[in-house]
């Protein structure tokens, strides 16, 4: 249960309609809002240590796929509060809560917010979709703004997580070394299929079929 929004965000895109909203029903229970220069926004805090975080850590992975499952459930429902905590949760990418970092290929949203230099490809990209669906289904510019950020990262920085023969898990450093392959569950899980799919980019394409 330590990762539980990651889980929740996970279990939530593979359940039917009525337990797509009694999942996010019960999620919504651990939110927390919070303000920054009048902005409201909202975060799902790890409320465990990991790797000496400390307790309250975010996670792009949660925080985007999250809000892209508020926006459909907003749009399957009506439900104003599914719009809030969806629009709540982009802006968290807007707040100084560490969920982005500017690298020298654009900016990536990192797994763990503490973790400046360590770039993991499969939560940038799920993160990534998870603004894509939030703008399909709310047309929230901003959504729309850091999906095209997530995709324009990805097409510059695709090459330091291929090693020739297999997928790289995460990058880590200045210097963007490679940190470890891939397991094969998730060098199968291809994310960057689903990002061709959902931008009908051809570079995109030959980055998924590579």
């Amino acid at each position: 249960m330590e990762h539980l929004p990651v889980l929740t965000s996970n279990l939530a895109g593979a359940v039917n309609e009525s337990m797509f909203l009694e999942i996010l029903d019960e999620q919504k229970l651990m939110v927390s809002f919070r303000t920054c220069r009048d902005m409201r926004y909202a975060v799902f805090p790890m409320y465990f240590d990991y790797c000496g975080s400390g307790t309250g850590w975010l996670d792009s992975f949660a925080q985007g796929n999250l809000a892209g499952h508020y926006a459909r459930a907003y749009r399957l429902t009506g439900n104003r509060e599914y719009l809030e905590i969806s629009d709540a949760l982009i802006n968290s990418f807007r707040a100084p809560a560490g969920l982005v970092k500017s690298t020298k290929y654009g900016n990536f949203y990192l797994h763990y917010n503490f973790m400046r230099q360590h770039y993991i490809l499969n939560a940038h990209l799920i993160c990534t979709l998870g603004f894509q669906r939030a703008y399909t289904c709310t047309g929230n510019p901003w959504a729309l703004l850091l999906f095209r950020d997530g995709v324009s990262t990805f097409r510059a920085m695709h090459r330091r997580f291929d090693s020739g023969r297999w997928t790289y898990y995460a990058v880590d450093g200045g210097s963007y070394r490679p940190a470890w392959p891939a397991s094969v569950s998730y060098h199968r899980l291809q994310p960057a299929r689903s990002l061709w799919r959902a931008t009908g980019d051809s570079h995109c394409r030959r980055i998924a079929v590579r």
